[in-house]
């Protein structure tokens, strides 16, 4: 029974083989030498072995399932051959599935791990996924803190120049809220080290970093069902897959549907003269901010439109969970109030590309971004900082401010504003390091 289902998952099949996958399940111990045979052959062949073979492939995810310790060796054997090799043997495993069935068979051999990130000959998705199991043990407790740190940082500053992994360090740093790491990210932006299309510029990072999700982190599963990784993969197939042509006016429709999901309308809320104000200060809303001036903020836009685009923004810890860390923590409310000012003005707002209005938004951001200019100038003024790199340090969060500035001065300048185009440049000549 086991020969025959282990000869019906050899070679490549358009049907995934259901049943064969179920017997080997039920005879776990008795599959277990043909699977771990299957990965030996495919590292004595390599590229030799032949383009329909593919019970190597199915081992993998089947070994991971039955985390067979035994294999780990053998497994890290195949997926650190050469690259060209590894993608011929097993394609697509490498970005989908790899770090789960290596932490499932780990075999407590942290330094292979280790050698596997740090060579650079090995597939870097290969190396990210090795990285991965080692973000799960971290957070299993198998290594300390001050060590996973050291090794990030360590791995960082060997890197020569842009490396995936390093977009995966970034991206481990953020889901275990290393804050006192946001300079390494920072390090790898600057020296073009990690690509922004992978979690998005340096903003986007630090609100990931005081993001927390329902569910429990995790970075890789701890168990494993091998059919259910691969029945849907699209190298199966039960018939005809052909996707019907679709009519122009199901295309408007879907196109209507994701601008909605992109940017659904926004209904302006009405107060009531006793409703408590939205400004959140426990007043009624008559006795608090109903007949005050408007704020020169609600003529970029309303308070509505602002309360959705920071959404994103990291959250105040009103209601304090153990063991999470908040924006506060590490800064102060002013720095806080710029910061947010500047992140309405920079921060990418989705849409549609063909429905954006490019005049609107330059002066959106213009601004904002003057309005935190003018917070700013107090800041410094008030706190005494004589440079653009000690205003940084203490108040910068998402953004530097040569990086906003920059941008500020464009703008101005753009919109043939000279008046606050010298404002602005005056003052940054004003911030200069003191003797």
């Amino acid at each position: 029974m086991i020969t025959a289902a282990i000869k019906k998952i050899t070679y490549r099949s358009q049907i995934f083989p259901k049943e064969a996958f179920r017997v080997i399940t039920e005879n776990e111990e008795a599959a277990k030498p043909y699977l771990r045979e299957a990965l030996e052959k495919a590292i004595q062949e390599q590229t030799d072995l032949d383009g329909d073979y593919q019970l190597h492939f199915y081992a993998l995810f089947l070994l991971g399932q039955f985390q067979d310790k035994a294999a780990f060796q053998k497994i890290t054997e195949l997926v650190s051959l050469p690259p060209d090799v590894v993608d011929y043997l097993i394609g697509d495993t490498i970005t989908s599935g790899l770090s789960d069935i290596l932490y499932n068979t780990y075999d407590g051999n942290l330094t292979q791990l280790k050698q596997m990130v740090a060579d650079t000959k090995i597939d870097e998705f290969v190396r990210a996924d090795a990285l991965e199991v080692m973000g799960q043990l971290y957070l299993d407790g198998e290594i300390s803190e001050t060590d996973w740190k050291s090794f990030l940082a360590q791995t960082i500053h060997d890197a020569k120049g842009y490396d995936h992994v390093c977009n995966k360090i970034a991206d481990l740093i953020c889901r275990c809220h290393f804050v006192d790491m946001l300079p390494e990210i920072r390090y790898m932006f600057d020296h073009d080290l990690m690509d922004e299309g992978y979690l998005g510029d340096y903003d986007s990072c630090v609100d990931l970093m005081f993001k927390y999700d329902e569910e429990e982190i995790s970075f890789c599963k701890k168990s494993m069902n091998a059919a259910e990784y691969l029945k849907s993969w699209a190298m199966f197939t039960d018939g005809d897959t052909k996707t019907p042509d679709m009519s122009k006016k199901d295309l408007e429709k879907m196109l209507r549907a994701m601008e909605r999901t992109l940017n659904p309308p926004i209904r302006k809320q009405k107060i009531g003269r006793n409703d408590p104000c939205p400004c959140g200060s426990g007043k009624k809303y008559k006795f608090c901010c109903m007949n005050k001036p408007k704020a020169p903020v609600d003529d970029i836009e309303s308070p509505e439109e602002r309360r959705r685009w920071l959404e994103r923004y990291p959250a105040a810890g009103r209601e304090r969970i153990p063991g999470r860390v908040y924006l506060e923590d590490y800064y102060d409310r002013d720095s806080i109030e710029a910061d947010k000012l500047l992140y309405l003005g920079l921060m990418h707002r989705p849409g549609l590309i063909w429905k954006r209005d490019e005049q609107k938004e330059n002066q959106r951001t213009r601004e904002y971004l003057y309005l935190a200019f003018q917070e700013a100038s107090e800041i410094a003024e008030r706190e005494k900082l004589t440079s653009l790199e000690k205003f940084d340090k203490k108040h910068g969060i998402h953004y530097r401010c040569a990086e906003w500035l920059g941008r500020l001065l464009e703008l101005l300048k753009d919109a043939g504003d000279q008046v606050r185009y010298d404002e602005v440049r005056n003052w940054i000549q004003t911030m200069r390091e003191e003797d």
